[in-house]
């Protein structure tokens, strides 16, 4: 496992998390596509806030039961609590100021959120 540490575009947010990093979901869902969010869900034990929870602002809709957490300063979507787990955090692999996706071999799965209620019943995490 490796700590990776992550923020938002103006960095008031700032998040570490400790993961292996080996696997993302890309979901096709309207929210997840228009902010670009590549998804990696770690347990709330390997995640933390360093700094910024003023800086947060919520965004919920539908069943309110996702959390979408957003730098209200700049908008940047640095991690959610997600509706299929809403105990985890979903940080947003993009967000990651220590990584680099074009070098990194990690697998990339597509997740029909378009699709949700169908696609959760036999989607593997």
């Amino acid at each position: 496992m490796r700590t990776y540490k992550g923020s938002c575009h103006c960095g008031q947010v700032q998040f570490e998390v400790v993961t292996d990093l080996t696997k993302a979901i890309e979901c096709n869902c309207p929210i997840c596509t228009k902010k670009g969010a590549l998804h990696h869900r770690v347990p709330p034990e390997r995640f933390k806030l360093l700094s910024g929870q003023d800086a947060l602002a919520l965004y919920q809709f539908g069943s309110k039961t996702a959390k979408h957490w957003f730098c209200k300063h700049c908008g940047i979507h640095p991690f959610s609590n997600p509706r299929a787990a809403p105990d985890m955090y979903s940080i947003n692999v993009r967000c990651l100021d220590d990584f680099e996706m074009e070098k990194a071999n990690i697998e990339v799965r597509s997740f029909d959120g378009k699709n949700w209620e169908e696609a959760i019943k036999t989607f593997k995490f």
